[in-house]
């Protein structure tokens, strides 16, 4: 009679770690579930897909407005001369450019660059 309390105890405990052993492999699973990032966050995107389409959308609205490019004031058009006076003016002006700069550099080379001419001994 004695073993038969023996088995039937032993077989309590062998039924208890069984069950232990299947609660422990449960938690084992949620916990690997928990520490998946890429899985989650994958699970989350796929059951939530219109909020995370409406939050992209407004962070990319929010970080082009940080990003964007102050436009410049508008400022006024300088005002042009109208006519023929104008006209011959600019026409004038602008033709008389090369002539004033050759001037110009030849009036510098005699006063700024001295010309070195040696005296004769």
């Amino acid at each position: 009679m004695d073993a038969k309390p023996q088995n039937a105890a032993l077989e309590a405990l062998i039924q208890r770690n069984h069950a232990a052993r299947h609660a422990l492999a449960g938690q084992v699973q949620t916990l690997r579930h928990r520490m998946d990032l890429p899985a989650r966050l994958n699970e989350n995107i796929r059951n939530h897909r219109t909020l995370w389409f409406a939050g992209s959308t407004a962070l990319g609205l929010l970080a082009s407005s940080f990003f964007r490019k102050k436009s410049p004031a508008p400022t006024a058009a300088p005002r042009s001369r109208k006519g023929l006076v104008g006209l011959a003016l600019t026409t004038a002006f602008t033709l008389a450019k090369p002539a004033i700069k050759s001037w110009l550099w030849k009036e510098a080379q005699k006063r700024i660059l001295p010309r070195n001419t040696q005296r004769p001994r």
